[in-house]
């Protein structure tokens, strides 16, 4: 017997004879029960070390204290002790903080990773929960214990992440959509297709004027802005368009892109476009670049927007970018890693699986990312 597990035995025979020698006045006998088990398990404090990336791209790791209400279930037949909902991946399960509740004041010990050693269980106590850990419950009377398997599951891969796969270089979306409207466009005289929602579509006619069709590319007149045309992006320009929750029968739309080569800030417009009854009709309205804006949209050569998971990202060779404010702010998506550090010349697309995709235009390297999600 070790000298962890003596102590234990110690600790319990000590409770008794203290209570033994109570006062003799007390006519109550005292029973000390032979029977417990654990009938609470959770955790108190678990620590979680986060990647983030700043506006510079530096990568940096931190390191959070949290509590998990996380519900445990407590097999008794089995004598099994686990969680149903895993953690996040980043928690570390090395240095947990745990709160033990037994039956009939049960003395708790817990069982050593590499050896039969036990130890008391102290609730202020870091504990190791890497790996499945024996936890034993003793009965007040010494008499009887009761072991039990207590594991912490957690995500194997961080969640909110995107896992990115090699793909054939033929498995790359066929976007039959944008095919056809750019035959579309080249038939009506227009210069170049822009992008399509759900009931408008856009061009740029001959004179770099923005133009729109609501009826299928049959007719195309100027649209709407609210600013002058000469801020409109000319070259390397992205569109996405996607529901707009506020209102159904909506689309919000987003156009970027530079003005001319050599700019470091991409231009960004948005639009709000109604297709239900009795709408009023919406413009483009231009997103002014402040100066007090850390987080504009980069100027780049292979500006791709795309609607991911109920999020815009605007994706080149060199980063990807996030906004949750329809084009305002633009901040690097620590967690939505590039599936290469020496691309050149992307594009990207979503599926209808909720995929997202990446090719090199030039070569054929094509990726497929999936997201997961807690």
């Amino acid at each position: 017997m070790n000298k962890h597990f003596s102590a234990l035995l110690a600790l319990m025979m000590g409770a008794l004879m203290m209570t033994s020698c109570l006062s003799s006045n007390d006519s109550s006998d005292i029973i000390y029960n032979n029977d417990t088990a654990i009938t609470a398990f959770s955790l108190t404090t678990v620590n979680r070390y986060i990647h983030t990336t700043s506006k510079s791209g530096t990568d940096s790791v931190y390191k959070k204290v949290t509590t998990y209400p996380v519900a445990f279930s407590i097999d008794q037949y089995d004598q099994k002790i686990f969680n149903t909902d895993s953690l996040l991946a980043d928690c570390d399960l090395k240095h947990v903080l745990v709160s033990i509740t037994t039956k009939n004041s049960g003395v708790v010990a817990i069982k050593d990773v590499n050896s039969d050693t036990l130890r008391t269980y102290n609730s202020t106590d870091s504990l190791d929960f890497t790996q499945p850990r024996e936890v034993r419950v003793y009965a007040q009377d010494g008499s009887t214990y009761r072991a039990y398997q207590v594991t912490i599951n957690k995500h194997q891969v961080a969640t909110d992440q995107i896992l990115w796969e090699k793909m054939p270089a033929d498995s790359y979306p066929v976007d039959a959509e944008k095919e056809k409207w750019e035959q579309i466009v080249a038939e009506a005289g227009l210069a170049h297709f822009i992008g399509a929602g759900t009931k408008e579509a856009y061009a740029y006619d001959m004179d770099g004027q923005l133009m729109v069709s609501k009826d299928e590319g049959a007719t195309w007149t100027p649209d709407s802005l609210d600013a002058s045309a000469s801020l409109l992006p000319k070259e390397n320009v992205a569109f996405v368009s996607f529901p707009f929750e506020a209102n159904e029968e909506t689309d919000y739309q987003i156009l970027a892109g530079v003005i001319e080569e050599g700019e470091v800030v991409s231009v960004v417009w948005r639009k709000v476009a109604e297709s239900a009854e009795d709408s009023q009709p919406g413009k483009w309205c231009f997103v002014p670049v402040e100066v007090f804006n850390r987080y504009s949209l980069p100027a780049t050569d292979d500006l791709s927007l795309v609607w991911f998971h109920h999020r815009v990202l605007a994706i080149c060779s060199s980063w990807i970018r996030v906004s949750n404010d329809g084009g305002i702010t633009w901040k690097n998506y620590g967690t939505l890693p590039l599936p290469a550090d020496d691309l050149i010349a992307v594009e990207a697309c979503t599926d209808d699986e909720g995929a997202l995709w990446l090719k090199e235009k030039n070569t054929d390297n094509v990726w497929r990312g999936i997201l997961v999600e807690e």
